[in-house]
């Protein structure tokens, strides 16, 4: 019986993490490569949304092809609702974030696995394991 891709995942990788390895700054490729040999690296499928929404002409074969060698772990309904309980709970503190950071902090506890971000102030949740990007 062949194991689920999810269940290899080492790491979900945020958006600033993707971006940085696309504009060839040498700390994410080395940070990527390390991950990568622990296991499968994810991405939301929001992270595909955010990427695209900033991409600029003649960039999307390069940025496809990239995208498309992770695990992408799509918006269902439980992380909708997971993500929409832990924006209200930070909500009734006084604290709000972006409905993406909101989904992708979801999908790394749907999954059980951490996210490496370098925006650790985007994610301010305390059940979330983060790795920074920067060491």
């Amino acid at each position: 019986m062949k194991s689920s891709p999810v269940k290899n995942i080492s790491c979900l990788v945020d958006t600033d993490i993707a971006i940085d390895f696309l504009r060839r700054r040498d700390y994410a490729h080395k940070l990527l490569e390390d991950w990568s040999e622990k296991g499968l690296l994810a991405i939301s499928t929001l992270t595909h949304l955010e990427i695209y929404q900033g991409m600029k002409a003649g960039e999307e074969r390069p940025t496809s092809s990239f995208l498309d060698g992770f695990v992408s772990l799509a918006v269902d309904i439980p992380i909708a609702r997971r993500a929409g309980t832990m924006q209200g709970e930070l909500r009734s503190k006084g604290m709000t974030i972006g409905i993406a950071d909101a989904i992708i902090a979801a999908t790394a506890l749907q999954f059980g696995t951490p996210l490496l971000t370098n925006n650790i102030k985007h994610y301010p949740f305390p059940d979330l394991k983060i790795i920074r990007g920067f060491s």
